[in-house]
């Protein structure tokens, strides 16, 4: 809890606490005090004899300042990444099984990191009827919905007096933004709003628990009509925070639309007074309150800094595109500003649209191939300078991120970052041979490289292949890291459940053994040998089924292949899963048999399923597998090898429940989101 002057308040809250039903491993309050000068340190000091209760004095004014001193000294003791860091007000007082009903609501769902609760209202003073008829309660004095109910809610449903976050978030470097949120004098409201859709952008989501009650009090002064639009015009100043610039188009920073609003709010004001409408009046008063703030922080607040452009030469929707996306919901989770700028392919259009459902702003930037592709180069260089560079410099980056997946494809944006004086970082997704750069293009890879302050692998192999190929054109001094895939462990878990569901699904019989595969359908990821693995198996093991979920090019040839063997029976050709998650933990053992691999994202969605994963020993696969006790590598041309390493795996129920639970673990430990999003954020310290 952050104070500043609340001697008033304070001691009903804390009277509260005394009466605190203890969660199981008991609880502690940290109360951040932010310079206050009434009685607040009295206060709290009659309390420390009855409360858990440590005091911490912030002087840097703020709210979000405090909350983050009293995050910093929770995190100085121990603690498991699961348990609770609950956040209240000093004016709202927590009903007697307020922590344990979060408590357990946490323990109940694994899979949730925020959870919310109830909050009412304590009025001091009768509220007049027209404020509960015509405010909007939630908004101007915190107040939840009485009809909400448990189950998944809305992450901005979650206020900072009934507020708790799983502490993981803050190992992994979480902290609130101090540029918004409560100071001294006039501020943006919503700072434990934005922190809340930082998280939900980043993958993660949020549970309401009713029972978890606690009392806002509410001031008489509160009541007043120039009180209720102040928290409108700050209501309208934190919106534009929480937005993302450049999704509409815009008027002055403003997007279009939101001019025309405040155009029709005022006329519907001035209609109102001619009628004598004061409710109508209100509501036009509260709505050009809220535009006026909104516009303010627009045209006079600064832009969310720094920003990050995140592009590539990409063909198709795959791995690299969405760790792409992943990359940019990390950046803001970190308080960076990052758009997508995506070159067109088939499916890209649906997916940009996905992106924005997710307030992820994406910009189409497709600059002319001139590294990419050798015909044309010339004029495609001219191209670029004369109409791509200009389109790059209207994104406002202060960086441009290139995602390699292959050798010089990402080439083209490093150079017009170059030529647009702009600094990169270079991301490298797959490994690939070296080869020979031409004398036309050499000059202009070192000029395009000038531009790097940093390249990370997907794998070490991704970047020692990147390497080979590009070290002699990199400036010298460039910040070199490995940062993995990684999986989101409370969606891919090990599930008795889903397993019984995902075989009934899939039409496979009690005691089946079951092998597969999550991949395209291409000859990259040889889904034939697949077929033939389990040709060579059958005999040994009659009740063996292979599942193929993935789409592509060979699917006819593979169809063919399955009925020329006679497997028609034993084989399911599940298609493209967007739930993987619910159709892994079917699986006995995971196959990826690839030729070539950048990383292989299947193998530890399969492992935090607790599937053992059994893949090719290839760059990028002997990346993940190499040290891991969840799986196994085989050789790529050893047909025999790999149906003698697989068969001992399906005879041995109990050494694969012992790497199952081992890859879970190792899973835990490399490839967690928080682990990979600390990761991000470090690297791109010191480069922004």
């Amino acid at each position: 809890m952050a104070t500043f002057n609340g001697a008033a308040t304070l001691p009903k809250v804390l009277e509260g606490c005394c009466h605190l039903v203890a969660p199981p491993g008991g609880w502690r309050l940290i109360v951040a005090d932010n310079g206050s000068t009434d009685t607040t340190a009295q206060v709290l000091a009659a309390y420390a004899g009855r409360l858990p209760l440590a005091r911490v004095l912030e002087t840097r004014r703020g709210k979000n300042a405090a909350l983050n001193a009293a995050v910093a000294l929770a995190l100085r003791a121990p603690g498991a990444p699961d348990e609770l860091f609950v956040f209240t007000d000093d004016d709202a007082t927590p009903e007697p099984d307020w922590l344990l009903r979060l408590a357990q609501a946490a323990a109940a769902q694994p899979d949730y990191t925020m959870f919310g609760g109830a909050i009412v209202p304590d009025w001091a003073t009768a509220p007049p009827s027209w404020i509960e008829r015509l405010v909007p309660l939630g908004l101007t004095f915190g107040i939840t919905p009485p009809s909400q109910a448990d189950g998944p809610v809305f992450p901005g449903l979650v206020w900072g007096a009934n507020m708790a976050l799983r502490r993981g978030l803050f190992d992994a470097g979480l902290r609130f933004d101090e540029s918004i949120g409560p100071t001294a004098g006039a501020y943006a409201m919503g700072s434990e709003t934005q922190l809340t859709r930082r998280l939900a952008d980043a993958g993660h989501r949020a549970w309401f628990c009713a029972g978890a009650r606690v009392a806002h009090h509410v001031r008489a002064h509160q009541l007043a009509l120039p009180w209720i639009l102040e928290r409108a015009y700050r209501f309208g100043r934190g919106k534009f925070r929480q937005d993302c610039p450049g999704v509409f188009p815009e008027v002055f920073g403003v997007p279009r639309w939101m001019l025309g609003r405040w155009l029709r709010e005022a006329a519907g004001l001035l209609a109102a007074r001619l009628r004598g409408d004061a409710d109508a009046m209100f509501r036009r008063r509260w709505e050009l309150a809220y535009l006026r703030g909104y516009c303010h922080e627009a045209w006079r607040a600064p832009r969310p800094g720094p920003r990050v452009l995140i592009t590539s030469y990409s063909g198709e929707l795959g791995g690299m595109e969405l760790r792409m996306a992943q990359e940019a919901q990390f950046l803001k989770a970190g308080g960076i500003d990052a758009v997508l700028g995506i070159r067109p392919f088939p499916g890209s259009a649906a997916w940009a649209a996905q992106l924005r459902a997710r307030r992820l702003p994406v910009a189409k930037f497709a600059p002319p191939p001139v590294f990419e592709q050798w015909r044309w180069r010339r004029l495609n260089r001219w191209r670029a300078q004369l109409w791509s560079a200009g389109a790059l410099r209207r994104q406002r980056a202060d960086l441009v991120h290139v995602a390699f997946c292959w050798s010089a494809y990402g080439a083209t944006a490093l150079w017009l970052a170059r030529r647009c004086a702009l600094p990169a970082v270079v991301s490298v997704h797959n490994t690939f041979p070296p080869g020979d750069v031409s004398a036309w293009h050499r000059p202009l890879l070192r000029e395009a490289f000038r531009a790097v302050r940093g390249v990370y692998g997907a794998t070490e192999s991704a970047l020692q292949h990147f390497l080979a190929l590009y070290r002699e054109y990199l400036p010298a001094g460039v910040r070199l890291a490995v940062i993995p895939n990684c999986v989101d462990t409370a969606r891919f878990r090990p599930c008795a459940a889903l397993r019984q569901a995902a075989r009934q699904a899939l039409g496979l019989p009690d005691g089946a053994l079951v092998l597969g595969s999550v991949a395209r359908l291409s000859p990259q990821k040889r889904p034939e040998a697949l077929v033939k693995l389990l040709c060579a198996l059958r005999p040994r093991f009659p009740d063996l089924f292979l599942v193929l979920a993935g789409s592509g090019a060979l699917e006819p040839e593979l169809r063919r292949l399955v009925g020329t063997l006679g497997l028609a029976q034993h084989v399911v050709f599940a298609g493209f899963r967007a739930d993987v998650e619910t159709l892994l933990p079917a699986f006995d053992v995971h196959l990826l048999l690839s030729q070539r691999e950048g990383f292989g994202i299947a193998t530890i969605e399969a492992m935090a399923c607790g599937v053992p994963a059994v893949a090719t020993d290839i760059p990028g696969n002997a990346d993940v597998l190499r040290d891991s006790p969840g799986g196994l590598l085989v050789p790529l041309d050893d047909e025999a090898a790999v149906a003698t390493a697989v068969a001992a795996l399906l005879a041995d129920p109990a050494r694969r429940a012992r790497m199952g639970e081992a890859g879970r673990a190792d899973v835990e430990q490399r490839f967690s989101m928080a682990r990979v999003q600390a990761q991000v954020h470090a690297f791109y310290r010191g480069l922004l």
